[in-house]
């Protein structure tokens, strides 16, 4: 009899740790990430013909050298800035919800000239940072001390097959009213050190990708389990990962291309689509944050 009770004493742990760890596998992600988004437009003639090209968002910042100060910034992929055939766009503007009303408005904030690159791999990182604080406006920004950085990584064991999810554009519909962001969800599918497709150093996430989506924050949003066969419920590991920056399409051989918004009509499957995005990782957005470049633009005195 004895046996019995411990058996079925057994079987109802078992039970109840799956229901809590399902439970948590299930968690919604904290809602308050799609505030950190804003949307990079293209102006139009009239203002109604104002068009959305890409996604950007806001971080803060703190630098040792300024105590008790936090400089934000807007990031997006450096393609954004670009048109369709490679020319800088002469003028964008930023589109966030106003403070006062909370609709969507333009504001006409961006400098073509104030945006930051890569100081090393111009080309091989598609990350660029312009400094801006828009107070007329309704939004967040992610802390430096929610970047997953390397050493994060390293401590918290992330890797392969961990969750993450990005937010940004659907440019199908971007929002009558207010910028709605939409949620993509998927997992690391590779990582590495070294330059990948067309000669940037990406990491490969299993997630699908549409026009408008450059430019968007990448979570990690892993579970707290770090080892095999381990069932641990709490709360998820969660930080800035990295901005997206493409998606593999298939040809003759993979390649990673840049998804465009065009005047083209939409296409419901798009058979094209590798079902992989390219994303840089949050340690080159940490190198243009830490360049002399924009520690000299702010007014940060760099030690010789």
């Amino acid at each position: 009899m004895k046996n019995y009770i411990k058996i079925f004493s057994t079987i109802i742990v078992i039970a109840s740790v799956f229901l809590f760890s399902s439970a948590a596998l299930s968690e919604p992600i904290p809602d308050q990430v799609r505030k950190c988004v804003a949307y990079i437009v293209k102006p139009g003639l009239t203002e109604s013909q104002n068009k959305p090209v890409g996604t950007g968002f806001f971080v803060g910042y703190k630098y040792p050298a300024v105590e008790g100060k936090t400089y934000v910034f807007l990031v997006t992929a450096k393609h954004v800035l670009f048109d369709d055939n490679g020319k800088l766009h002469q003028k964008l503007l930023v589109r966030l919800n106003e403070k006062e009303s909370g609709n969507a408005r333009d504001f006409d904030l961006l400098r073509m000239d104030a945006w930051f690159t890569h100081e090393k791999e111009k080309k091989a990182v598609d990350v660029v940072v312009h400094p801006l604080l828009p107070r007329e406006a309704e939004f967040l920004y992610i802390s430096k001390q929610h970047f997953i950085t390397d050493e994060v990584i390293l401590k918290r064991k992330i890797g392969i097959g961990d969750e993450l999810f990005y937010t940004g554009l659907l440019s199908y519909h971007s929002g009558l009213h207010h910028i709605t962001p939409i949620v993509r969800f998927g997992r690391i599918a590779l990582t590495t050190a070294e330059k990948t497709v067309n000669g940037r150093y990406y990491h490969f996430i299993d997630a699908g990708n549409t026009p408008g989506h450059s430019g968007s924050p990448v979570f990690l949003w892993a579970t707290a389990t770090r080892k095999p066969g381990q069932i641990i419920v709490g709360s998820r590991i969660f930080g800035l990962y990295g901005v997206v920056s493409g998606v593999l399409e298939y040809s003759k051989e993979l390649k990673a291309t840049v998804p465009k918004i065009t005047a083209r009509r939409m296409i419901p499957i798009d058979a094209r689509s590798g079902g992989i995005t390219a994303i840089v990782p949050v340690k080159y957005l940490i190198d243009i944050l830490e360049s002399s470049a924009i520690k000299r633009t702010i007014g940060i005195t760099i030690k010789e």
